[in-house]
């Protein structure tokens, strides 16, 4: 639970399958193309970032492209912030990233030329290329932050956690933080790794036009600071108000929805009532988790129902980096007043009970949203973006 302090987003740096940098995002968001998703086999998205057309040369051979992705993004953001790093001190400058892979198309890549060629021919970067703290290190050493430097690994939840571990940094005195999450595992070595994380989309048959097997690469960095430390208000998106999280009990207790808890104690900690959520950002990726998922919501939301949308059914599963996303999409959806649509793919019906906003844009009054993420194996969190006050 986080203190009552205002944390505010000033930047915003996206890469998707549907667009790099958070303009063409949004707008390939609101148009909800659905010509290349797919309702039968596996599919892979991948986005259009070429590294070498925004990385040092230097940085090339001795990053994985997951990193390559956390630097642009991180370079969008401040630069999209308007943000002079010499005008905040070192110590003050944090970075927070979460990833739920590594760059596993590093690892190989390599062990191809050792297989093949011989130890000789291996990279020496290949001791911490692959590792998942080699977003956060080189972030940190690229923009000489000397504060604390964060890694995060619980999945897709890791993109709300990195979010929330970024404020607590503030919260203690920080100036900025450099946060946000990108996953990238289209890659031979990163499709065997993400087997399990595929297989939850196998676990039973599609019952709502949210769950896929779909992937992607990609995520979105943010550039946070302190509302009462900040250099000057540059119009910022928005404000993270609340975060809870929780995890489900390997043997699930009959009416404990770890989801559910997670949701009530953001909405607890940002002090706003269910009635104060304008939408919903849902996670769902997952038939039988949409489920739970709908039933948190409904349970929830009982007497004061809201509209629901997951603008990643355009883009697919992006482990970390698709909660990430989802917080830059909450606060450009703020930024804009319009709900981004969900893509709807198929004839399967919405779930019971639930508004989801479909196929096209909706136009409405935002102060308040909530966004959900769940992580492989139990984690769940939520976070309450809303509008300065």
């Amino acid at each position: 639970m986080m203190s009552s302090a205002k944390i505010v987003v000033t930047g915003l740096g996206v890469l998707s399958p549907t667009g790099l940098g958070h303009a063409d995002f949004w707008k390939a968001a609101l148009a909800c193309d659905t010509t290349r998703l797919t309702n039968g086999r596996q599919a892979s998205l991948t986005s259009s970032f070429e590294p070498a057309a925004h990385i040092p040369a230097q940085l090339l051979p001795q990053t994985a492209r997951v990193t390559q992705m956390t630097l642009a993004g991180t370079d969008w953001a401040l630069a999209d912030a308007k943000l002079v790093l010499s005008d905040v001190p070192a110590e003050g400058r944090s970075t927070v990233f979460a990833n739920a892979f590594g760059g596993t198309d590093y690892v190989g890549q390599e062990l191809h030329k050792l297989w093949t060629l011989g130890p000789g021919h291996v990279k020496p970067y290949l001791s911490y290329a692959w590792f998942y703290a080699a977003n956060s290190s080189q972030a940190s050493i690229r923009h000489d932050a000397h504060g604390p430097a964060w890694t995060l690994v619980s999945g897709q939840a890791g993109g709300l956690d990195a979010i929330a571990q970024a404020c607590r940094h503030l919260r203690r005195g920080g100036h900025i933080a450099m946060t946000g999450a990108f996953d990238s595992f289209l890659d031979p070595v990163g499709q065997e790794v993400a087997t399990a994380y595929l297989a939850d989309a196998d676990a039973q048959p599609p019952r709502s036009p949210e769950a896929s097997r779909l992937i992607g690469e990609g995520g979105a960095a943010l550039v946070l600071e302190s509302h009462t430390a900040q250099r000057r208000l540059s119009a910022p998106y928005g404000q993270i108000k609340g975060y809870g999280t929780s995890f489900d009990p390997v043997t699930p207790r009959p009416g404990d929805s770890g989801l559910e808890r997670a949701t009530r104690a953001a909405l607890a900690d940002a002090q706003v009532d269910p009635a104060d959520i304008d939408v919903i950002f849902a996670d769902g990726t997952v038939p039988y988790l949409d489920d739970i998922e709908t039933a948190a919501i409904t349970e929830i939301f009982t007497d004061h129902p809201v509209p629901v949308t997951s603008p990643k059914t355009l883009t697919g599963k992006m482990g970390a980096g698709g909660a990430a996303l989802d917080v830059a999409t909450a606060l450009l959806a703020l930024h804009h007043q319009v709900i981004p649509p969900t893509a709807r793919r198929g004839s399967i019906p919405p779930p019971r009970g639930i508004d989801m906003v479909y196929d096209r844009p909706r136009e409405t009054p935002l102060s308040n949203t909530l966004v959900l993420a769940r992580g492989h194996g139990g984690h769940n969190s939520a976070i309450v973006v809303g509008a300065l006050d």
